[in-house]
């Protein structure tokens, strides 16, 4: 390779570079508006005091307040090393404990609002009838499945299973 080739190489790596850091900054703001939203949504609602589950409205603000803080907190970051990225390695070594509180802040709030959306989705989740009648289906196959291997017969006929699907829909 030639200089002029990995001139050429390496310039357009910084342009692809720059525009995917302009896409991701632009993202996430977008994310920090929704999450915005959400927070402002379910405070609106908890203050007009006409909501059904006042437990679930202050699980959904503290849930959206864990989404804004992340995304803000990677909006920021991503944002200065977008405005200052020729200073970034300067910038970080001036800087460390404010760069590191909004890299711990991001990632903590992203590690919590992920385990709390995920704990509050499996949790209803089990409440479900669906699953229910999912989970009783299926224990029964099981236990035809074990007939089956002693008898020896079908499990299921076509039509039983055909007759589930549409009770299932």
């Amino acid at each position: 390779m030639t200089d002029k080739e990995v001139e050429y190489a390496l310039k357009w790596y910084y342009e692809m570079k720059d525009t995917v850091y302009a896409w991701l900054v632009s993202e996430l703001g977008v994310a920090v508006l929704i999450f915005l939203m959400y927070v402002t949504y379910h405070l609106i609602s908890k203050l007009r005091g006409n909501e059904r589950n006042v437990s679930m409205n202050t699980f959904g603000i503290g849930l959206a307040g864990l989404g804004f803080v992340n995304v803000s907190g990677g909006f920021i970051g991503d944002a200065i090393y977008l405005l200052i990225y020729d200073k970034w390695d300067k910038w970080t070594d001036n800087h460390q404990t404010l760069y590191f509180w909004i890299w711990w802040s991001a990632y903590a709030s992203n590690l919590l609002f992920h385990w709390f959306f995920n704990l509050r989705y499996v949790k209803s989740t089990f409440r479900l009838p669906l699953l229910k009648k999912s989970a009783e289906f299926f224990n029964e196959m099981l236990n035809r499945i074990l007939e089956q291997r002693e008898d020896q017969n079908i499990v299921f006929t076509a039509q039983e299973l055909e007759d589930h699907s549409t009770e299932m829909a």
